[in-house]
């Protein structure tokens, strides 16, 4: 029994991964990156709530003239060295920090968005990554040692999707916290949320009908243990989510089955968490290493027999 435990966890490792693959990676995920940085309209010049680090640090700062326009154009800047790949331990502690501050600051106005910090998390990981190597070799006079064909990429790309992971494993303990283990028996009541959602769409745009009946808050509400058995396996998906770690097919197995559920809570409740689908698509789908795999084992594939002919018969 110990011996197969140990099996099974020694599958648990960062994997040797191209650096086209990381090329791939960086490039979308600097996208991202820039896309989750919000519009010169959305720095406030107070934080009323003060969230995070906004309880140690006036962010407001980045509300002056001509200040946040700056950081934005420096961001676009590291942010294409770091899709290169080059100076990495400079640009992406930048990065990071730039990052967290005016995501902190946007959540310091008394409402929190939650659909960004996967990424400062991917970033804080990616940048423990590089400095671990980079300090390493500084204190030791010579470079990480890296064995079974590792690269530094393969702690990047390893330690990228086991944050990713954390936030789902995290969302599990979180939920159970807050309800004081009632989560399950009480799910059903999420119909209410559906409701609520329905009504802030309406008085935010306020030119849409006034919503009505909601059809998926009455069924959930009439049919509560089908709602729970329906959030139930989305829970138990997060719970299990570290299994993403075990290989390439299991990250693409799990990252597609958690899509799915986002995408299911999209419709129901019309709440998006489409920077998480993208993190997912980029670290833990990988589809470039998909096709790759495919065309190279369809080229190597031995050619069909000939048909029989009247000779050969």
């Amino acid at each position: 029994m110990i011996e197969r435990l140990r099996k099974f966890l020694s599958h648990f490792h960062p994997r040797p991964v191209a650096a086209w693959e990381l090329l791939i990676m960086r490039v979308l995920f600097a996208l991202v990156v820039y896309k989750t940085l919000p519009n010169a309209g959305q720095i406030y010049d107070t934080q009323t709530s003060p969230n995070g680090i906004a309880h140690f640090v006036d962010l407001t700062f980045l509300a002056a003239d001509g200040v946040y326009p700056a950081l934005k154009i420096a961001m676009a800047a590291a942010l294409a060295i770091y899709a290169s790949g080059f100076l990495l331990p400079l640009v992406l502690p930048f990065i990071l920090i730039a990052h967290v501050m005016i995501r902190t600051l946007f959540n310091s106005q008394g409402w929190i968005h939650h659909g960004v910090q996967m990424v400062s998390l991917v970033l804080l990981a990616q940048t423990l990554v590089v400095l671990t190597f980079l300090v390493y070799r500084l204190l030791k006079k010579r470079p990480f040692p890296l064995t079974g064909g590792r690269s530094m990429g393969s702690y990047f790309l390893f330690y990228s999707q086991m944050a990713i992971i954390s936030i789902y494993v995290v969302s599990v303990v979180s939920k159970v916290d807050r309800s004081d283990g009632q989560w399950f028996a009480k799910s059903h009541y999420i119909g209410l949320h559906v409701v609520k959602a329905e009504r802030d769409r309406y008085y935010g745009k306020l030119h849409d009908p006034p919503p009505g009946d909601v059809p998926a808050a009455r069924i959930m509400l009439a049919n509560p243990n089908l709602t729970r058995l329906f959030l139930g396996a989305g829970v138990l998906l997060e719970l299990l989510a570290f299994l993403a770690l075990y290989g390439r097919g299991a990250a693409l197995a799990f990252s597609l089955s958690m899509i799915v559920f986002h995408r299911s809570i999209a419709a129901l409740m019309s709440i998006y968490f489409h920077f998480n689908e993208m993190l997912l698509v980029i670290f833990l789908v990988n589809a470039p290493y998909w096709i790759v795999l495919i065309f190279r084992k369809s080229r190597a594939a031995p050619p069909p027999p000939a048909p029989a002919t009247a000779l050969d018969i």
